[in-house]
């Protein structure tokens, strides 16, 4: 009978490209980051892609510590290239945003272990959650808690059990992946996982600067899609990478050594043992792997932690933009002769401003709950009055 039927598992796998049509020669962390860069372009690709390969393969049967990589950025950007990556590395699935917080700790659990009735026999893997939203967090205790957890040695959560007056323990010790059009680190009720994670700025093509792009090796209609090429080879290389003694040791040594180095290592507890897997799968020195993460670290600062920091910085940003546009129309009008046709460069169109904060929203650069009285004070703390002028609201700047 089973003649009958065909394994559409095999159709599906003889259709997928090849994974050597995109992977380069090299060491294990170049081929890896090489089908990263071939799916997804990334505002400085060569700082960001090395940290989210070192992470994605990191062992965290080996790990001390354990984050969080942050794919951030708005919609269209190449987010889901990179989680399904991660999740395919280990042959696991993504978790959808409407997950519970049951489904996460029995994933984790299944997941943790070669066989679930055997726990000496650890695996590696990952957990990648995509489309969360602040308020999933926010609102549910226990899912952030599982976000909170870091250490290996603080890593069991109690969580009640099926038998009244009963808790049970969980070991929440996981790295995990996830994505989202919101800059969680801007809430201040989830500012505590802004010192567990790695961010990683996600942006459109079409609105990145030169410096932004430079380094990327393809544009939007030359990237491969993840869903249509096997990762099968790379994922049991980088298994048995971590089942080698020898890399296992040469793990150990090298954080130990980078321990002598703490000074010179930023946000070092949380990024000891990436650095540890940079070295170890890129085969470059301690050092060299200490300046790559060092620079990462300082465009966070510079770049990701502040691209989205608060309502403050948009608004600045429209009104100026807002009064360009208008002197420009204003000496237009002066040129075609229209006097009548000027308007004070400094009034703002309400109706505008509110599409632009709702547009902000929506693409990830603004804090999602912004309401309008935030947005009224810090128009009025700008000089600005919302007056009616001939039957039309404006917010006119009081001199």
């Amino acid at each position: 009978m089973s003649d009958d039927y065909l394994d559409y598992r095999l159709i599906r796998d003889s259709l997928a490209n090849e994974l050597e049509e995109i992977i380069v020669d090299g060491v294990l962390g170049e081929q890896i980051e090489s089908i990263c860069r071939a799916c997804a372009i990334l505002p400085y690709p060569d700082i960001q892609f090395p940290v989210i390969t070192s992470f994605i393969c990191s062992p965290v049967t080996l790990m001390s510590t354990a984050g969080c990589l942050f794919l951030w950025g708005s919609s269209g950007t190449g987010k889901s290239q990179i989680a399904t990556i991660a999740a395919s590395l280990y042959n696991t699935d993504t978790v959808l945003a409407n997950s519970t917080f049951a489904s996460l700790r029995n994933k984790i659990q299944q997941e943790r272990y070669y066989d679930p009735l055997r726990s000496e026999f650890e695996r590696n893997f990952l957990l990648v959650w995509e489309d969360i939203t602040p308020n999933l967090l926010i609102e549910n205790e226990n899912m952030l808690s599982l976000f909170k957890v870091l250490n290996r040695k603080n890593s069991r959560i109690t969580i009640s059990s099926q038998t009244p007056g009963q808790n049970m323990m969980f070991n929440a010790f996981a790295l995990k992946v996830i994505n989202s059009i919101h800059p969680i680190w801007t809430f201040w009720e989830l500012n505590e996982l802004k010192r567990r994670m790695f961010p990683i700025w996600f942006k459109k093509r079409q609105s990145m600067t030169s410096e932004e792009y430079k380094g990327n090796g393809f544009e939007l209609t030359e990237l491969s899609d993840i869903e249509d090429i096997n990762l099968g080879k790379i994922s049991s290389r980088l298994e048995m990478f971590w089942r080698d003694i020898n890399n296992c040791t040469n793990y150990a040594k090298t954080k130990r050594t980078m321990q002598k180095k703490k000074q010179d290592i930023i946000n070092y507890r949380l990024s000891i043992d990436v650095i540890a897997t940079h070295s170890m799968i890129y085969k470059t020195s301690i050092d060299n792997s200490i300046k790559a993460f060092n620079r990462y670290w300082e465009l966070a600062e510079d770049k990701i932690f502040t691209v989205s920091s608060g309502t403050e910085q948009f608004l600045d940003s429209f009104i100026t933009q807002s009064i360009e546009n208008k002197t420009k129309q204003n000496e237009q009008a002066i040129k075609a002769g229209c006097p009548e046709l000027i308007e004070a460069v400094t009034d703002i169109d309400p109706k505008m401003l509110k599409i632009a904060i709702e547009t902000a929203k929506n693409d990830g650069y603004l804090d999602s709950r912004v309401t309008v009285n935030e947005l009224t004070n810090l128009m009025k703390n700008r000089g600005y009055n919302m007056i009616n002028v001939n039957g039309k609201n404006l917010w006119k700047q009081i001199t």
